[in-house]
């Protein structure tokens, strides 16, 4: 095989391992990064595990509005209607900002977390709504006004 041909293979075999290596970022600690604001949100509930427990729960998705880009929280432990901000497992202070939404940055950050931690999900954005009777007229008025 040529000296060409050679380069060629291994340059497209490292394409293709990228390809396959998803493209996210490790998130900042807590310390550093006490709370996010998030946009186009969804609530998703862990389901079934293969392993990881503590994740069994729900969880915020969405855009993260400082840095444009999809985030997926720990497991929410409160939650606050009125102002809507939730806390979670992590101590990070999650702050929902407008109307549940759909972010393809958050779901492409959420999909490999999914794949990462080996678990299976359901939206639960509409029986989080119910459970905390959030009204979404309001959501909507609380940070646009």
């Amino acid at each position: 095989m040529s000296e060409n041909k050679q380069l060629e293979e291994k340059l497209s075999n490292a394409i293709s391992d990228l390809e396959k290596t998803p493209n996210i970022w490790g998130i900042a600690p807590v310390e550093t990064e006490p709370e996010k604001w998030i946009d186009s949100w969804r609530v998703f509930k862990v389901v079934k595990t293969n392993g990881f427990e503590e994740r069994f729960g729900l969880h915020f998705v969405g855009r993260n509005r400082v840095e444009n880009n999809g985030a997926v929280s720990s497991k929410i432990e409160t939650f606050d209607p009125r102002t809507m901000r939730g806390r979670t497992r992590s101590g990070r202070v999650y702050q929902l900002v407008g109307l549940p939404g759909f972010s393809d940055d958050a779901q492409y950050v959420f999909a490999n977390w999914c794949r990462f931690n080996q678990v299976e999900v359901e939206d639960a954005t509409q029986e989080f709504i119910r459970r905390f009777d959030i009204s979404l007229a309001n959501v909507d008025k609380l940070h646009n006004s």
